[in-house]
Order: C-alpha cells, then sequence, then structure tokens
C-alpha cells in the first residue's frame, strides 16, 4: 500500500507500515530504507518526497513468449530484483505468458499474482518434449493462482507411425536384382521372380499444445500397395502418427504398421514413442513449495 498521495498527511506510523516496521518503532529519516522509500539519496527530506511512494515494486504482465522477472523488475526499478523489498508480478485475466523464469539471487519477497494463462512450449513432431511454463530458483515467492487463471506445461509431440510390412510383387523375365525368392509359371525360357513391395509410410504425429500452439492429432499413415498374381501379396499399410498431448500430457507413441502378405511379406515396424509432458513449474536450487489458490486456478502438468 502507498504512502497518501499530494495533499495528504503523511505520518511517521505510515511511513513504518510502509516499510514493514510496527507503526510506533522509532524511526530514522535519514537511515537508507527510508531514503529508497523517499528516492532521497541525500540532504534533508521533507515529508512531500514521500507523496504516492510504496516500498513494493509492481510490475504488471504484458503478453509475451518469454520473461525473465529479474529483467522486468529490474527495468522498473534499477537493481529491485536483488534488493530486500516486495516486489509483486500481475498477470491479468484475458493475458497469456509463455515460459516465466524466476531466477536466483532475488532479495525480499515476490507475490505473482495470476489471474491470466501462463504456458510452456508444445512438443513438435516427432516426439518432442513439452516445455516448463515456469522455473523458480529463488526462493521467497508466493504464486497465487486466481479464479480462472491456468499455469500448464506444454504438451508432448506424438510419435510418428511405424512403416508397414512389406508385400510381394511377382514379374517375369525382369532383372533379378532385389529379388526374395525365384518363381515359376512364366511362359516359355521366361524366368520369374518375387521381389518385396514396399509398405505404406507411417503417419505424422500430432504436435503438443502449447503457448501461440494448438494440440493436433497424428496424421494417418499411408496404404499399402495391392497385390497382384500368383503367391503375390498386398504390403500393408503404415501406422497412423501418434496425437500430441494436451497441456501438461504426454503426446501419444505412432501406431505400428500393418504386415504385409505374400513369399516376400515382412511385419510393419513399430511406431516411435510420444513426447515427454513438460512440468508447470521446476524448481531449481530450491524446494518445492504449496502453490496457493490451486482450487481457484488450473494447472496442468507436474509442480512438486
Amino acid at each position: 500500500m502507498a504512502l497518501p498521495s499530494a495533499g495528504n498527511p503523511i505520518s511517521l506510523q505510515q511511513v513504518n507500515v510502509e516499510l514493514d516496521l510496527t507503526a510506533t518503532a522509532t524511526i530514522n529519516m535519514g537511515g537508507s530504507n527510508v531514503r529508497t522509500l523517499f528516492d532521497v539519496s541525500s540532504g534533508a527530506i521533507d515529508m512531500s518526497d514521500g507523496y504516492g511512494k510504496s516500498n513494493n515494486v509492481t510490475v504488471t504482465a504484458s503478453a509475451a513468449s518469454s520473461a525473465n522477472l529479474k529483467t522486468l523488475f529490474d527495468n522498473a526499478s534499477s537493481g529491485s530484483w536483488a534488493e530486500d523489498i516486495a516486489k509483486v508480478y500481475t498477470i491479468n485475466s484475458g493475458t497469456t505468458m509463455g515460459i516465466l523464469t524466476a531466477p536466483a539471487s532475488m532479495g525480499g519477497t515476490l507475490v505473482l499474482n495470476n489471474s491470466g494463462n501462463i504456458q510452456g512450449t508444445g512438443g513438435s513432431s516427432p516426439g518432442g518434449a513439452g516445455a516448463t511454463a515456469m522455473t523458480v530458483q529463488s526462493t521467497g515467492i508466493t504464486i497465487n493462482m486466481l479464479s480462472g487463471s491456468t499455469l500448464s506445461g506444454g504438451g508432448g509431440g506424438g510419435g510418428n507411425g511405424g512403416t508397414g510390412g512389406n508385400g510381394t510383387r511377382y514379374q517375369c523375365a525382369g532383372s533379378s536384382s532385389g529379388y526374395c525368392q525365384p518363381g515359376g509359371g512364366c511362359a516359355g525360357d521366361e524366368n520369374s521372380y518375387y521381389f518385396p513391395k514396399a509398405g505404406g509410410s507411417g503417419g505424422a504425429g500430432g504436435v503438443g499444445a502449447g503457448y501461440g500452439q494448438s494440440q493436433t492429432n497424428g496424421a494417418a499413415g499411408g496404404a499399402g500397395q495391392s497385390g497382384g498374381t500368383g503367391n503375390s501379396g498386398p504390403s500393408g499399410a503404415g501406422g497412423a502418427g501418434g496425437n500430441g498431448g494436451n497441456f501438461g500430457a504426454a503426446g501419444a507413441t505412432g501406431s505400428t504398421g500393418a504386415g504385409g502378405s505374400g513369399v516376400c511379406s515382412s511385419g510393419g515396424s513399430s511406431g516411435s514413442g510420444g513426447g515427454a509432458a513438460g512440468r508447470a513449474v521446476t524448481f531449481s536450487g530450491v524446494s518445492a513449495y504449496t502453490i496457493i489458490g490451486t482450487n481457484s486456478g488450473t494447472i496442468n502438468g507436474a509442480y512438486t
């Protein structure tokens, strides 16, 4: 809460409260804490110097793909990140932020009031991992999840589908290069061979939900080639790609390709794995803590 605005009297009790002291504490008007609050580095301090001044540094979020909170607070008030003062970061309803970082060496406290959205980036195809929405490397930070807010790790990308298995192609009087088995039944002196008939390609995996990116489902696999005469047989269709994960969820593994048939046939290959889900919050160098108001907002992804 700021000191009174111009035209209103300021009491020493109000100054103490703004400095997080008891109202009746002894105050030194030349002390560094008072000079910082009144923004007077030297000389006499007049009470009017304190009009509207606050011991808190407040920053309101503007939508961005990423933000470093140290940079934001130091831009608002030089050196304030490391300073032993209270800091408030507000994300208003309707504002969506990408990855937030609260780096080490923060002084004082920080209250993050989230009424909007904080989102990690979504995983790419195939199998890309979703990103953490917020990384916390300092103590003294409180995250308030207010009504309607979200805090979401990115969804993992889906894996590619597997390739369909080989079928068989029958050919008379053809080159024997690459054949898998000699055949029979051609007219006259012609030679006959069976050749592998390639299976359909696997479908691409979908992408995961993330900042600026919607979740998508995997694509269908390619069709196998049709069978021919004799012991020829169709090749297998490719497997469908895995769906991308929603916020805070892993991507799905791609489907296995279908097997081919005929004398040179083979089974379809397995699909590739989906990407890991991104965390809502990663605590680095500090212990995990309770996030306030998790029943008011929605958290997608791990945060403990």
